[in-house]
């Protein structure tokens, strides 16, 4: 009996203790929501208003340099997105054990029991591949997957869409899930830490629409580019006839950079162009290429020169009279894959080729303000140094010379970024039966001192829309049964070298803000051939709303309209607007740009 007692009253202790005593292993919860337009570019400027979702403490790794710090999430409409801080500049793709779980259900009980959550999802980045409920493996077109950069960093912004069904379920079948991020190689590190708990609440506020972009030419441009790889020799394969047919018709180029036509002679191509986009009076095709590699310029005006180089090669294009001006094209298809040491060489050997056609004496000698575009299939899917030097003109290798400053004004060359016309993407290689998720591997780098984009887009035909579709007579399953590169189109406009340097545009856009960032006030601009009224441009936050309208002042320099806005950082209301990023819109009937600002006080 004295027994019996003695475990009453021990029990009883036990339970006051632990009612009265507080919930020291009770796990930390974090948690968020957010509705924003993230653009999946590589560009984490949008992030910068949205706060954390967690922060997981600096140097906590057991070994190695794979270190989580911040995650942010978002969503709209469509996609969840995800930013990630990871410590280590690598490729996502590739060589690292990074992995994604994400319990879909909150239920700790169901899934794979890690860190205090039931996985459904689990997505290892490096292997591409993934499982979901145990049972399914899965690749990256089950869960709409796209990361971004495509080169080596160390942070990246992710991409799955919420809107996917898997095996007969919904892939996010409730409102909220739960997330966690593990390093499965030697650095084990975990975010959120074990012991916390991450989850995210989808935000349903209504976002301002993605417009699309039209495929109409701008009026004010000189000329319209493409760059595009066919992917062996399939423009020549009979039965793809009429789907490259349809894809060239709709984009209507003026120059084109193919890549991946092997055994044909540049004859054989100039017909092909010549039978699918035929020529009207006065006017005809030119063709140069490498015979023996995969490298051709195609172009509706004379392609007077040509220089063979290191998987590139640049063609000098006459211009007029359109205008008066040669332009310096350069293809490329630089080595694939993990190839860094040949890239990074094949890159110093175009760069140097600049560098010195840019100087008297070479085996090319350019005048003055020269448009130049690098364009092609660059396979940039390695170190980001590659960029970096394309950009700015930093040699590695010795052997190739001096760095140098690319532009004619003595700054970087312009990375042309364009997006899908229906999506936030900006991927320009898709395929559904390659583990590699979608990425951005044909660029055009160009100098914006003398070039200005006027229209740009990755015509993507499966997230088009079907009127689009229709009045192009497009299929949306053209650009996917042709290649698994994506047609990159853009509207280019020389400068004249007398109203360069008073272009008020950045980054050498048409429509664009300077300065940018701005701390008090920032001038907007947009200059075109075209007569377009009074034009209005609206300025919208972070999360969709609608901030401002603002009215420009036109001015006129021959037949080139120009119009300025200036925002000083207040609402329609007068009222003073928080510190970051903000989106401005115009959207007329022959012009629709979107661009970023940063204000930072």
């Amino acid at each position: 009996m004295k027994h019996t007692t003695f475990l009453i009253i021990l029990i009883s202790m036990i339970f006051f203790i632990s009612i009265t005593s507080p919930a020291c292993c009770e796990p930390s919860k974090y948690s968020g929501n957010q509705a924003a337009r993230i653009w999946m570019d590589g560009d984490f400027s949008d992030w910068d208003s949205i706060p954390p979702l967690y922060s997981d403490a600096s140097g906590d790794q057991q070994s190695g340099d794979i270190d989580f710090g911040v995650l942010k999430a978002a969503n709209d409409d469509r996609f969840v997105f995800f930013y990630i801080e990871i410590g280590d500049e690598l490729n996502m793709q590739d060589d690292n054990e990074i992995t994604l779980y994400l319990d879909t259900d909150n239920n700790a009980n169901t899934g794979i029991y890690i860190n205090g959550i039931g996985a459904e999802v689990k997505w290892v980045f490096g292997n591409r591949y993934g499982t979901y409920t145990y049972r399914y493996t899965i690749y990256h077109q089950y869960i709409g997957l796209v990361t971004a950069p495509t080169v080596t960093s160390d942070r990246f912004e992710i991409a799955i869409d919420r809107t996917i069904s898997l095996f007969g379920q919904e892939l996010f079948p409730q409102n909220s899930f739960r997330i966690v991020f593990h390093d499965n190689g030697p650095g084990n590190d975990y975010l959120p830490n074990v012991g916390d708990i991450v989850s995210y609440s989808f935000d349903n506020s209504t976002l301002p629409p993605i417009i699309s972009t039209s495929l109409k030419k701008s009026a004010s441009s000189d000329f319209r580019a493409i760059a595009y790889n066919v992917l062996s020799n399939n423009i020549f394969d009979p039965s793809l006839y009429d789907t490259f047919d349809r894809i060239l018709s709709a984009i209507d180029p003026d120059i084109i950079a193919f890549e991946e036509i092997y055994n044909h002679t540049a004859n054989d191509v100039k017909q092909l162009v010549e039978s699918m986009l035929p020529s009207g009076t006065g006017e005809q095709w030119y063709c140069q290429g490498i015979y023996g590699d995969d490298i051709y310029a195609v172009s509706r005006f004379p392609i007077t020169a040509s220089y063979e180089l290191n998987e590139s090669a640049a063609f000098l294009i006459d211009l007029s009279p359109q205008v008066d001006s040669d332009f310096l094209f350069l293809v490329a298809h630089f080595s694939f894959g993990s190839y860094n040491v040949a890239r990074q060489l094949e890159i110093d050997e175009m760069m140097a080729f600049i560098r010195d056609a840019k100087e008297q004496g070479g085996v090319l000698t350019l005048e003055e303000n020269t448009p130049i575009l690098i364009t092609g299939d660059l396979n940039l899917v390695g170190y980001a140094q590659q960029l970096e030097t394309l950009l700015t003109g930093d040699i590695v290798n010795p052997q190739f010379g001096p760095d140098f400053t690319p532009d004619w004004d003595g700054t970087d060359f312009g990375d042309l970024c364009a997006r899908l016309t229906d999506l936030p993407m900006f991927y320009t290689w898709y395929s559904e039966y390659s583990s590699y998720y979608p990425g951005r591997l044909d660029f055009m780098i160009y100098s914006d001192y003398v070039l200005t984009s006027e229209r740009k887009f990755v015509m993507f035909t499966p997230e088009m829309h079907a009127d689009t579709l229709a009045a192009y007579g497009l299929n949306a399953d053209d650009v996917t049964n042709a290649s698994d590169h994506i047609p990159l189109v853009s509207d280019f406009r020389v400068l004249e070298p007398t109203s360069v340097s008073d272009h008020p545009l950045d980054n050498g856009f048409q429509f664009g803000n300077s300065p940018n960032p701005f701390s008090y006030s920032t001038v907007l601009s947009l200059s075109t051939k075209e007569n377009i009224g009074n034009p209005e441009i609206v300025i919208y936050n972070i999360i969709g709303q609608k901030v401002k309208i603002l009215n420009g002042i036109e001015t006129r320099s021959g037949n080139l309209h120009t119009y300025t806005f200036t925002w000083d950082g207040t609402d329609d209301s007068g009222n003073t607007v928080p510190d970051g990023v903000y989106f401005y819109k115009i959207d007329e009937d022959n012009f629709y740009e979107i661009g970023k600002m940063v204000l930072v006080r």
